[in-house]
């Protein structure tokens, strides 16, 4: 059996995420799961996509065994991506409209919600291809 945890480096201090790296493989961890709620971190602004604090985060956790699941960053849409297409927004049964920061709060059937996703996650991919 392998064991595996969730881990959001974006969450805690650069230099805390040594000790967290060798204390989840000392506890014998495998695999690590990453960035699936970092869309506003890896991409702050519109178009300003950066991947240095990921980029940093998969190495050291490599570095000490540990296998990365890198997951796509589409569970948290950023609130600039909201302010901008509120037409995201999932709609509750009464018309009620869910709020920024409330679980998925994305509508799956958003036309604009799925080419945003698409376009994070392809330069995603693009980035970490190699």
């Amino acid at each position: 059996m392998s064991i595996g945890v969730c881990y959001f480096p974006e969450h805690w201090p650069r230099e805390r995420w040594g000790s967290d790296a060798r204390q989840m493989a000392e506890a014998g961890i495998e695999y690590v799961r990453l960035a699936e709620f970092s869309w506003g971190v890896i991409e702050p602004t519109p178009g300003d996509l950066d991947f240095s604090w990921l980029d940093e985060a998969v190495d050291l956790l490599a570095n000490h065994g540990l296998n990365v699941v890198l997951c796509t960053p589409t569970a948290t849409p950023p609130k600039w991506l909201i302010d901008e297409h509120p037409e995201i927004l999932q709609a509750d049964l009464d018309g009620t409209l869910r709020n920024f920061g409330s679980r998925r709060q994305y509508c799956f059937n958003s036309s604009q919600y799925r080419a945003e996703t698409r376009r994070i996650v392809s330069a995603m991919a693009s980035h970490y291809a190699d």
